[in-house]
């Protein structure tokens, strides 16, 4: 275990003299610059000794507390990050102090082999506070992110190999143990997401921890949780594009595979009870239309025909619903874009689906009226209520047009 000692608390620029006294500093030296960076002194002595420990490679507890002192003075250093880690692998290990040298303390992204060890529970809390208290400054600094998922990739890739192991194996972490990591790390990840909703380094990083506790562990309710947090974000900032994004990844767990006709419904419903509540927001109209194409294009275990009824069943009563929301709620002289749109791409799906039936006179007709009214409708957005995006609508007009002709 290493000392925690060691990895929570900042060695002073002051102290290195006497915490190194057997090396000496190596000095930076710049080739005629065309203009110098003044340094601080601190940063001049840290990143002095920091070189000189690069190459002997000592992995120890006091060059351990060397990189933490050099990642507080920049904490966007890939290069002493990386070397962190190395040290983190070599100590993991039973490397002893001042003794590592030679060890391979990689992480996958250097020269070792070895990648790093899963950390015992302390030390992984204790480099995870290290992380956070260094993000705090540093929401979008992504060596920081990426040292969050190297602590914890280990940690996942063991219980997944335990949890795939005809023996049971071991992880060094217990199920509960795992689940309980990814859960204080989902709950860091929510107060950096409160402060900013857009935090593209935290969605990505959530989306890797749900991924990776579904892969190594058997029975959770992250997935679940997630859904419900995703509502909460939602119903706090019906705009906030990101939260509606990983709902689709929630829902859809990650995985590339289409929703089933109930669930696809239900998220049909949640979308247009948010479009209810604020019809010009594009984010649940884009959703719900997400939703329609997707189950329009999937392939269905059923009979055909009962597959492709239902499709045409879910596409009708959305479109039902947005012709609702379009006259009750927005009112038919007020202008709205986005849902005309969500309309005209209902429409189209539906008159796919119509086309794809068959090629009797009833077919033919209905499809003909249901993209004349969308060739209608893009008409109007172009020429009065979203005369900003002339151009585009009048390409959708035609194309729209000319469906309805290869329809005839």
């Amino acid at each position: 275990t290493i000392p925690l000692a060691t990895m929570t608390s900042f060695v002073p620029p002051s102290g290195l003299p006497s915490l190194f006294p057997d090396l000496d500093p190596t000095p930076q030296v710049d080739v005629s610059p065309v203009c110098s960076i003044q340094y601080t002194a601190d940063f001049v002595v840290a990143y002095d000794y920091l070189r000189t420990v690069l190459r002997t490679d000592e992995r120890s507890d006091r060059t351990l507390r060397l990189t933490g002192l050099c990642l507080k003075l920049n904490p966007a250093n890939y290069t002493v990050w990386h070397f962190r880690r190395r040290i983190l692998g070599a100590l993991e290990r039973g490397g002893e102090a001042g003794d590592a040298r030679g060890r391979d303390g990689g992480d996958g992204d250097g020269d070792g082999d070895e990648k790093l060890p899963p950390l015992d529970a302390a030390t992984l809390k204790s480099e995870q506070g290290l992380a956070s208290t260094l993000g705090g400054a540093n929401p979008k600094n992504y060596q920081i992110w990426y040292h969050r998922r190297a602590l914890l990739e280990p940690i996942f890739a063991a219980a997944a190999a335990a949890a795939a192991s005809s023996d049971g194996g071991s992880s060094g972490y217990s199920p509960d143990a795992v689940l309980d990591v990814a859960r204080d790390e989902l709950s860091y990840i929510s107060t950096v997401l409160a402060h900013d909703a857009k935090n593209y380094h935290a969605w990505s990083h959530r989306q890797y921890v749900l991924r990776s506790c579904d892969t190594c562990l058997t029975s959770t309710n992250l997935w679940q949780s997630d859904l419900s947090y995703t509502d909460e974000l939602i119903s706090t900032d019906m705009r906030n594009n990101s939260a509606w994004n990983h709902r689709w990844f929630v829902t859809h767990r990650g995985l590339h595979v289409p929703l089933s006709p109930d669930e696809a419904l239900s998220e049909c419903r949640y979308a247009l009870s948010k479009a209810e509540l604020d019809p010009h927001n594009e984010s649940p109209w884009i959703y719900l239309v997400g939703l329609v194409k997707e189950q329009a294009r999937s392939k269905s275990d059923n009979a055909v025909g009962s597959a492709e009824k239902k499709k045409k069943e879910l596409v009708v009563s959305m479109l039902a619903e947005a012709e609702r929301i379009r006259k009750d709620i927005i009112a038919p002289d007020v202008a709205c874009p986005n849902a005309d749109s969500a309309r005209i791409e209902l429409l189209d799906v539906l008159s796919s689906l119509v086309g794809d039936a068959g090629d009797d006179g009833d077919g033919v007709k209905e499809v003909e009226e249901v993209r004349a009214k969308a060739a209608a409708l893009a008409h109007n957005l172009g020429t009065v209520d979203d005369t900003i995006r002339r151009k585009y609508w009048a390409k959708r007009e035609v194309q729209l047009a000319r469906k309805k002709t290869e329809a005839v």
